[in-house]
């Protein structure tokens, strides 16, 4: 008999998803249901009736291992079940023995999963033991198969799911194959045993979803049963081995939960640090507001309703209370996942918008895929949680995270409450960004997911009334006044009788335990009319005093809901005949709690106000009702404050004005710096500690920085502002700038608020500014440039404000003349520094990554920014306050933006290939984005008329659109083979230009929408940039070749000139309002302003940058450039201010490839990658003549002729030329033949003939006069000629190569002499013979010198080694006892030649790779040149830094070195620091001359202080002070 075909069970087994299906779970652990049948069930099932039983959910969290089981059946009983004898039946005993075994497993492995902590294997245990301790107590009843096949079914699948669950998923995730497969196989083997059971039985899969089967046939087909004895034994084999893998696996788990509590650490840093005086608002009384309630827990579990929830009503209506009753009976963190936050206006600067997010983050971390997303990404610092971008933070935050748990089931799903969001901002309300940000960012949650639930309690206020008009929330409002309902009506009774039974606990003598009766608080509620806080703040009366007496008071009051009237008697009870005294006390104590910027202490209120603190303590206990006052003061209702502040109130005595409150905090500011600024506040005991090395810190500054001095430093213009000035102000700001700004920095640096002490002070400028107090201006005007002049220097160390900062300030500002003369025991600039401040005004921080591009509004108030991080930002261009909230909706870098000419709308181009048009005020999005670019938008700007936008995409097209239909004006602008990167409007509208990544420029009609006239074609690489004059005749391009052009518009021609000198990509340029003056911006970190009539740089370079200048465009007037860096930074740069400084020689553009000295070393050449050669006298340091102009190509190489008449240049443009020195001409013709670079030049002993090696691998010979090859040129190198030199009696040659070896060659032969002179394991990069003509020196890309033989050929001595980096130049001195070398290392140094011992510390001073170095004539002096474009001149004779007063601290300086700007002594010791733009041109030791574009700058060290005795930095003047 063949046996019975099995049913096909694979509904059981679903397919292995590498990807697990997703329920999300309740925190603060996994929960998991199981579908189970109580015992109950399965024993009243033995009736021979077809039952219907709905199997209920358990629910098993990490709280407790308890089960309950529910059985629904709507015929069971509660009668416990008939045990039966065990059946008869062979199979009945074997799978009984299985079922034992398999108990015993589960049970063990339970209880191992326990101990680890496993929760959802424990739970899944725990309900299998539970089915099959079911099965074994009915095992007899046959009838109760059929059930309990449901019922292990729908636990197995139920088991399945919830291991794919998310968060558990994401939990195993790690040890996926070590965890998750073995408890997947367990389940497999359960599966297959009971299908097999069921198979054996005959039971099909459609007998149990139809339910066909009757108890007689189930019992008959299990009768007959015969479950072979070797099916249980294999399957229990295939347990004890799952047992196995699962015991392994758990050990893993272990590991993973350990590195999931290294989360905390990371996760800890989105903790808000909530100010201790904050706490969550009293819940509603017990049995009161239950409508509500219930409605916002129905609303919380449908899915189907809005996922924003406004609960909106009048001040005191009981907001606050019903939001936080609603934390307690949603479960929130307890039962299910979620957060609250409770803003409040007096805690305005602490309680913001992104310590919200950050709540609600941390709080929604407890879910553990959560808690893995964010802890990954903020390991990976993938989330800025600095950033001021509010748009990002909730994306990366809660937006984000949210997404990983979309399927999460509505009954668990996250909930957030917000409370008070009106008071989100502060006194400035609507007007304040954080509130604009928190308005953003809810609109943004209305866009998530239904499930994903949020409730908001505020007023009823135009801008949140705008936010939900869009959002459509559902809406619950608080009845109040004469809309009071019945419900609410009765809520208040039960709350004031719950606390007048309080009140009559105290008083068990003299009152009735159901005091005052029911009719008074009836009458009371009627009074409350709906406002909870006119009840509670009724109680608060009542309980401040005599009971009944106060009783009276509040009953008093007219009218329904009368807060006025009440206030009024909270007042005239607690201050029934106050003095003037008390009354000014209460004026001030309660203004100054409304105005400050933060929330106060009693007694930091008290210093403020000069008032005795008893005084002001008095003021508090009257206020008790209203005010709380244990910690930091604040009003428990903002309807007091409004009360306050309505002048026609019925307390008008008592009426607070903002103005007198300001001015008066303003005053006493003023007054508490006068008297507590000090120097050294910090007492710091050395200068050569900084802030952040300074121990115990934090300690030290709350005893040396009072609260209120603190507060005072932070918001003293603030309040300022608002005031118009008095005489005692204007005594007392006027006392500040010319004694104690210094004194402010201090506290300033110590408490890291350096960049706010810029706004400080603009704030400040601005004030004197609109007031016409032009005495106080010019030395305001200083200070914010002061700061920011030295902003990486200030935070760092408070000594070197005095010894580093003040020192080296602008000779020529007011904080020089007014300070100066104080601190004389600094060192002394006595040549060069600083004539004027750096053009840098102000740098604008805020921008998580580089910033792209720039723009200015049309009346220059208004600076735009866009960045890599998708936003655009407006800044006020004064202050550098950011205007209105960052414009955001790119889903991309913002790569251009522009104003339009009326400045009401922004335009901005992204790398999501959408154009956005913004309005400016109000910072939102205006229409729909224009999307027809397929490719990223690299350029946008508006038409003159305003009415259409031009933009430049990667889809190599431009576009033009029309604003107010916001669709596309005519065909697409197509004929550029590469990618627009920049285009522009001509003055008139009628053209566009546009610059390409093919290298050319052209030029369209608007209205044809057709090319005009032929591209301009000139560049050698992508233009990056383009802008047409004012006048609209030219039109400027920058390159990433490196140059400039200026074309005319109608002839298509280049005008003059490429402009060159910059190291780097041309990334941006733009033209002056008047025309006569280019703006670039470069890769190389700098801004440089061109003159456009002679094609000359215009000043210094504009440095500051740490990163690539990506935008640059001149202010509407002229006079101010802004810049967009890399560096994340905006910096706006004063035009004239740049054009500085102190005696600069000028010097070269590029960097300095070669020098030399005249034989009679009176001179030195440089060559240079600017393609100029150019002569200096020695003596004055100035140049000789006009630079030498000819070449095409960088300046390889230079050199004197014997006689000192002429000089030889070699060039990448493959010519040797001539130049007579006296006259700047070029001797001759060009010698030409070479077909590479020409790397190296010589002139012979006798000046008859040059050398030439070349990137060709040739050496040639030229007849001087001639302009001739002499002879064959000379082969044999495999590799460029780097370097030749010829021997001191002209008959040999030597050359270096990049084969790695030295060659020498016989002059008249030409022909190599002897062998390669081989050990160098590098390129040869220079080589020179010794005076005496017996030796050569080679130097190498090994970082080495070597010495050689001439006539052996053998290495003279080990090599010379010491330089970190690759050795350039080599020169012997014409003594020969000396060797030079210069380095990539920066570096130059002296050997000795006879013991090849290095001479001396190394020379440092240069920024650069040093490219050439030479000796003069009389072996004094060292010349060296260096990519930083400078010359430098060493006296290597003397140790003492020549023409320098350095007296007895000379030997401080020779012994100093710098680093990070940092010149440090001998024990790196930090002496003092110099600003970048100064260190290229500080004299180092043993330098006596300087060639370059920067500004020299020599000191004297006499009576510099330094390290402990740094605070005698005041001298003599610290005494006549005291």
């Amino acid at each position: 008999m063949e046996p019975k075909p099995k049913p096909n069970w694979k509904f059981w087994k679903k397919k292995k998803s590498s990807k697990p299906s997703t329920s999300a779970l309740p925190t603060p652990a996994p929960t998991l249901v199981v579908a189970a049948t109580s015992a109950t069930a399965i024993a009243a099932s033995a009736a021979p009736v077809e039952t219907n039983s709905t199997i209920s959910p358990v629910i098993l969290d990490n709280q407790t291992t308890q089960h309950t089981l529910v059985s629904t059946e709507a015929n069971s009983t509660s009668n416990p079940p008939e045990r039966h004898a065990p059946p008869s039946h062979p199979h009945v005993s074997k799978t009984e023995a299985w079922l034992s075994r398999a108990t015993l497993f589960l049970t063990f492995t339970k209880s191992v999963a326990e101990g680890v902590g496993l929760t959802p294997l424990k739970a899944a245990c725990e309900g299998v033991v539970t089915l099959l301790e079911a099965v074994q107590t009915v095992q007899d009843n046959r009838s109760a198969w059929n059930e309990l096949v449901l019922a292990i079914k729908a636990h197995l699948n139920t088991f399945k799911r919830q291991l794919g669950q998310v968060g558990i998923s994401d939990i195993l995730e790690e040890v996926e194959s070590s965890l998750r497969d073995p408890i997947e196989e367990y389940f497999n083997d359960v599966t297959d045993l009971l299908a097999n059971i069921l198979a054996e039985s005959g039971i099909t899969e459609a007998d149990i979803k139809t339910n066909k089967l009757t108890i007689s046939i189930l019992v008959q087909r299990i009768g007959t049963t015969k479950l072979e004895a070797g099916v249980i034994n294999d399957y229990r084999l295939r347990l004890q081995t799952a047992q196995s893998k699962i015991m392994q696996s758990l050990l893993l788990y272990i590991a993973s939960s350990v590195g999931n509590s290294k989360d905390d650490a990371v996760l800890a840093k989105l903790q808000f640090t909530k100010p201790s005086n904050i706490s969550r608002p009293r819940e509603c009384v017990k049995g009161t507001r239950t409508d509500i309630l219930s409605e916002c827990k129905e609303w919380s579990v449908n899915e189907d309703t809005p996922n924003i929830l406004w609960i909106k009503g009048h001040p005191g209506g009981g907001k606050s209370a019903i939001a936080s009753s609603l934390v307690n009976e949603l479960g929130i963190k307890k039962k299910r996942l979620g957060s609250s936050f409770f803003f409040q206006r007096q805690n305005a600067t602490t309680m913001t918008t992104p310590a919200l997010w950050r709540t609600v983050a941390y709080d929604l971390a407890r879910h553990p895929t959560i808690r893995k997303t964010l802890a990954t990404r903020m390991k990976k610092e993938e989330i800025d949680l600095e950033t001021p971008n509010i748009d990002v933070l909730f994306q990366q935050l809660i937006q984000d995270s949210l997404t990983k748990v979309e399927d999460i089931p509505i009954e668990q799903s996250p909930i957030v409450v917000i409370d008070a969001l009106d008071e989100c901002g502060g006194l400035e309300g609507q007007r304040a960004k954080d509130r604009k940000d928190l308005i953003r960012t809810l609109d943004s949650w209305s866009q998530l997911p239904r499930n994903f639930k949020l409730i908001v309690t505020s007023r009823e206020e135009s801008d949140i009334t705008r936010l939900f008009s869009r959002t459509q929330p559902h809406t619950i409002e608080l009845s109040t006044g004469e809309k009071t309902d019945a419900q609410s009506k009765e809520d208040i009774q039960s709350f004031l009788r719950i606390e007048f039974q309080t009140i009559a606990e105290r008083y068990p003598e003299s009152l009735s335990a159901d005091w005052p009766g029911s009719k008074i608080i009836e009458d009371l509620a009627v009074k409350a009319g709906g406002l909870f806080i006119w009840a509670s703040t009724a109680i608060k009366l009542v309980e401040a005093g005599e009971p009944e007496e106060q009783l009276k008071q509040a009953l008093s009051g007219k009218g329904t809901g009368d807060m006025n009237g009440l206030y009024v008697q909270v007042i005239n009870t607690s201050f029934p005949s106050p003095s003037v005294q008390v009354v000014q006390n209460l004026l001030s104590v309660v203004g100054t709690v409304i105005v400050a910027k933060e929330p106060l202490r009693l007694s930091a209120v008290a210093q403020l106000l000069s008032i005795a603190k008893s005084a002001a303590e008095h003021i508090c206990t009257g206020l008790q009702s209203v005010m709380e006052s244990r910690e930091e003061l604040r009003f428990r209702h903002q309807s007091f404050v409004d009360f306050l502040l309505d002048p026609g109130s019925d307390a008008s005595n008592f009426s607070i004005s903002l103005g007198k409150a300001h001015e008066a905090l303003a005053s006493r500011c003023l007054k508490i710096m006068r008297d507590e600024l000090r120097f050294n506040i910090g007492n710091i005991e050395s200068s050569y500690t900084l802030n952040d090395e300074i121990p115990g810190l934090e300690s030290r500054l709350e005893k040396c920085i009072s609260p209120h001095l603190l507060y005072a430093s932070r918001f003293w213009t603030t309040h300022l502002e608002e005031v118009s000035p008095s005489p005692e102000v204007l005594e007392d700001v006027r006392y500040f700038l010319r004694n104690q700004f210094l004194f402010w920095l201090e506290v300033i640096s110590l408490h890291q608020l350096v960049n706010g002490g810029v706004v400080i002070l603009l704030v400040l400028l601005k004030w004197l500014k609109r007031r016409g107090l032009e005495d106080l201006i010019a030395l305001a005007s200083d200070m914010p440039k002061f700061i920011t002049h030295f902003n990486t220097l200030i935070p760092q160390s408070v000594p070197h404000i005095y010894l580093s900062a003040l020192p080296f300030v602008s000779e020529e500002s007011w904080i020089a003349k007014e300070y100066g003369h104080r601190y004389p025991n600094t060192v002394k600039i006595e040549q060069g520094g600083d004539r004027k401040w750096s053009g840098s005004l102000n740098i604008l921080s805020g921008h998580s990554e580089g910033v792209l591009s720039v723009a200015w509004s049309t009346d220059g108030r208004r600076v735009l920014s866009g960045s890599y991080d998708n936003t655009v930002r407006m800044w006020d261009a004064e202050t550098g306050q950011q205007h209105v909230s960052s414009l955001e909706g790119h889903d991309s870098r913002v790569r251009a933006m522009a104003f339009s000419p009326d400045g009401r709308w922004v335009v901005s181009g992204s790398s999501d290939k959408t154009l956005r048009i913004w309005d400016v005020e109000t910072g939102q999005q205006y229409g729909s984005s224009l999307e027809d670019h397929h490719g990223q938008v690299q350029s946008v700007a508006f038409s003159p008329d305003g009415r259409r936008i031009v933009s430049g995409s990667f889809d190599k097209t431009v576009r033009i659109w029309d604003v107010e239909t916001g669709q596309q004006h005519g065909p697409s602008l197509v004929g550029h083979d590469g990618w627009v990167q920049s285009v522009a409007f001509s003055p008139d509208g009628r053209r566009i230009v546009s610059g390409s990544s093919d290298n050319t420029v052209r030029i369209w009609d608007v209205e044809t929408g057709r090319q005009h006239g032929p591209s301009f074609k000139g560049h050698d690489g992508w233009v990056q940039s383009v802008a047409f004059s004012p006048d609209g005749r030219r039109i400027v391009s920058g390159s990433s070749d490196h140059t400039v052009r200026i074309w005319d518009v109608e002839t298509g021609r280049q005008h003059g000139p490429s402009l060159e000198g910059h190291n780097g990509w041309f990334q941006s340029v733009a033209f002056s309002p008047d025309g006569r003056r280019i703006v670039s911006g470069s890769e190389d970190k700098t801004v440089w302003i061109w003159d456009v009539e002679t094609g000359k740089k215009h000043g210094p370079s504009l440095e500051g940058h740490n990163g690539w200048v990506q935008s640059v465009v001149f202010s509407p007037d002229g006079q101010r450039i802004v810049s967009g860096s890399e560096d994340k930074t905006v910096r706006i740069w004063d035009v004239e201010a740049g054009q500085q400084h102190g005696p600069s020689l000028g010097g070269h553009d590029g960097l300095v490839s070669s020098v030399a000295f005249s034989p009679d070393g009176r001179r030195i050449v440089s060559g240079s990658y600017d393609k100029t050669v150019q002569i200096w006298d020695l003596k004055t340091g100035q140049q000789h003549g006009p630079s030498l102009e000819g070449h095409d190509g960088w300046v390889q190489s230079i050199a004197f002729s014997p006689d000192g008449r002429r000089i030889v240049s070699g060039s990448s443009d493959k010519t040797v030329r001539i130049w007579d020195v006296e006259t700047g001409q070029q001797h001759g013709p060009s010698l030409e033949g070479h077909n590479d670079l020409v790397q190296s030049v010589a002139f012979s002993p006798d000046g008859r003939r040059i050398v030439s090696g070349s990137s060709d691998h040739t050496v040639r010979i030229w007849n001087v006069e001639t302009g001739r090859q002499h002879g064959l040129s000379l082969e044999g190198h495999d590799g460029l000629i780097s370097s030749v030199a010829f021997s001191p009696d002209g008959r040999w040659i030597v050359s270096g190569s990049y084969d790695k070896t030295v060659q020498i060659w016989d002059v008249e032969a030409g022909r190599q002499h002897g062998s390669s002179l081989e050990g160098h394991d590098g390129w040869v990069q220079s080589v020179a013979f010794s005076t005496d003509g017996r030796r050569i020196v080679s130097g190498s890309y090994d970082k080495t010198v070597r010495i050689w033989d001439v006539e052996t050929g053998r290495q003279h001595g080990p090599s010379l080694e010491g330089h970190d980096g690759w050795v350039q130049s080599v020169a012997f001195s014409p003594d020969g006892r000396r060797i030079v070398s210069g380095s990539y290392d920066n570096t130059v140094r002296i050997w000795d030649a006879e013991t090849g011992r290095q001479h001396g510390s190394s020379l440092e001073g240069h920024n650069g790779c040093v490219q050439s170095v030479a000796f003069s004539p009389d072996s004094r002096r060292i010349a060296s040149a260096s990519d930083d474009k400078t010359v430098r001149i060493w006296d290597v004779q003397h140790a003492p830094l020549l023409e320098m007063s350095f007296n007895k601290a000379s030997s401080l300086l020779n012994a100093s070195r710098m680093t990070d700007g940092w010149i440090r002594g001998a024990n790196s010791e930090r002496l003092f620091w110099v600003a970048p733009h100064l260190q290229m041109g500080l004299f180092p030791p043993f330098q006596t001359l300087f060639i370059g574009q920067y500004i020299q700058t020599r000191l004297d060290m006499s009576k510099f202080v330094h390290g402990a005795a740094w605070t005698q930095v005041r001298g003599d003047w610290a005494e006549a002070s005291a």
